[in-house]
């Protein structure tokens, strides 16, 4: 095995386990994770044998194993991106009603405060 291939495989793996283990990917769905994990094993066995990335395009009728690389991240950046959008969008959401409800307790808290100051003043 050739210095890149160590280097590249703990690079897969360190990234994989980084995002298998990270607290905040409690949120991540199993699916996804598992998707991850098959991603990754796959990506190591192509770094050990690159030539299995030339059989497995030629199986799914694409030409070379670069491009159905090529390929299947243009997928995944697609997904991504989507996900992100519609990600987006729900914080968007969130954060709307958050704000909503901040303004009609900040109002709330102002008539509160002036029928105080009216109840103080009647007292004097």
């Amino acid at each position: 095995m050739i210095a890149i291939q160590v280097l590249l495989i703990g690079g897969i793996v360190t990234v994989l386990g980084w995002f298998v283990m990270n607290p905040r990917s409690q949120q991540v769905h199993a699916w996804i994770k598992i998707l991850a994990a098959v991603f990754t094993s796959f990506g190591v066995v192509v770094i050990i044998s690159p030539n299995t990335s030339n059989r497995v395009a030629h199986a799914v009728g694409v030409g070379r194993g670069a491009d159905l690389l090529l390929y299947s991240l243009a997928v995944a950046f697609v997904y991504v991106m989507f996900s992100l959008y519609i990600r987006g969008k729900e914080e968007h959401a969130k954060f709307e009603i958050l704000a909503r409800t901040v303004a009609l307790l900040e109002e709330r808290l102002r008539e509160l405060s002036d029928v105080l100051a009216e109840r103080r003043e009647e007292s004097k």
